[in-house]
C-alpha cells in the first residue's frame, strides 16, 4: 500500500471516530433534555395542585349569593354538637357556635373539630348569666374568662358575641367590647324539641342574609339540621359564619352594635333592630 493509499484509510477512521464521538454527545444531550421537560412538568403540576389546594373557601363566598349564618348557642355538649359538625362537614357547610364558657374544656373535643373545620367560635359568655342583670365589673368577668377557655382550646380569643338570652341594655353595648349577633330567624328548638317542627320553622322563614337561632343541646336540633342543610344547599344557599356573611356583605362591624341579619347590598342590613326577640337564647 502506498503512502497515499494509507493517509486515505487513516483519515477515513479519524472521520468515523470523530462522527461516532459525536453521535454519542448528541444523544446524551437529547436524552438530558428530555428528563429536564419531565421535570419542569412535574413542577408545573405541583404548583398547580398546591395552588388549587390553598385556595380558601372564604374566597369562594361571594356577595351575591345566596348566604346563611347558622347558629348555635349554650354549648358544646359533644353527643349533639359532633352531629350536627358530620353534617356541616359533609356538605362543605360552616356555622358559629356561640359558646359557654364553663362548658369548654368539659368538651373541649367538639369545639377543636369545630374550629378546625372552619366554624366560628363565638362568645355566650361564661355561666350563661344575663348581662344586664351584672355589674361592668362582672360582665368583664364573664367575658373575659369565657374568651380565656375558647383560647385554651382553638388558640383564638372570640371576636363575636351573643348576649345570654339575647338581653342588652346601654351598659352591655358600651362595655362589651364585642359586636353582637343576635338574630333573624329563631328555630324555637328549645321550645319545641321536635325535628320536624324545627325543619320546617327554619325552612319556611329563611332568606338570603338571614342569622338563624338554634342550639346545640338538643338531639332533635341535630336531626333537623341533617335534613335542611342538604335541601337549602340544593337550593344554592351556602352557610356560612357570622363574620363571614358580614364580611361577604361589606359589612363593618363594630363593638357593642347588634346585628340582625346581612342582606343583599340591594337591601339594608338589620342592625340596631328593635324587632323583639326571644329570650330563650
Amino acid at each position: 500500500m502506498n503512502k497515499k493509499a494509507v493517509k486515505r484509510t487513516i483519515c477515513l477512521i479519524l472521520c468515523a471516530v470523530i462522527l461516532f464521538c459525536l453521535s454519542n454527545c448528541i444523544g446524551k444531550d437529547k436524552s438530558g433534555n428530555k428528563n429536564d421537560d419531565k421535570t419542569s412538568a412535574v413542577a408545573e403540576q405541583t404548583t398547580t395542585t398546591t395552588t388549587t389546594t390553598t385556595t380558601t373557601t372564604q374566597s369562594q363566598i361571594k356577595s351575591t349569593d345566596k348566604l346563611i349564618a347558622l347558629t348555635f348557642d349554650d354549648g358544646p355538649y359533644s353527643p349533639v354538637t359532633n352531629k350536627i359538625l358530620d353534617t356541616l362537614e359533609e356538605y362543605g357547610a360552616r356555622a358559629t357556635f356561640f359558646v359557654v364558657g364553663n362548658r369548654v374544656s368539659q368538651y373541649a373535643d367538639a369545639v377543636k373539630r369545630a374550629s378546625d373545620l372552619g366554624c366560628e367560635i363565638g362568645s355566650h359568655s361564661y355561666s350563661h348569666q344575663n348581662l344586664t342583670k351584672v355589674s361592668t365589673a362582672g360582665m368583664k368577668e364573664e367575658l373575659d374568662k369565657a374568651a380565656a377557655e375558647i383560647e385554651k382550646v382553638t388558640g383564638s380569643k372570640p371576636k363575636v358575641l351573643r348576649p345570654p338570652e339575647g338581653a342588652t341594655n346601654e351598659s352591655v353595648r358600651s362595655c362589651v367590647g364585642y359586636p353582637m349577633a343576635l338574630w333573624s330567624v329563631d328555630s324555637l328548638d328549645w321550645k319545641n324539641r321536635d325535628a320536624q317542627m324545627d325543619y320546617n320553622v327554619v325552612t319556611e322563614n329563611v332568606f338570603d342574609g338571614c342569622i338563624v337561632l338554634m342550639h346545640d343541646l338538643y338531639p332533635a336540633t341535630a336531626e333537623a339540621v341533617a335534613k335542611f342543610v342538604p335541601e337549602l344547599t340544593a337550593k344554592g344557599y351556602k352557610f356560612v359564619t357570622f363574620s363571614e356573611l358580614m364580611e361577604a356583605r361589606g359589612v363593618e362591624t363594630e363593638p357593642g352594635v347588634r346585628y340582625f341579619s346581612a342582606k343583599p347590598k340591594t337591601e339594608p342590613t338589620s342592625a340596631e333592630s328593635t324587632s323583639a326577640q326571644s329570650s330563650a337564647s
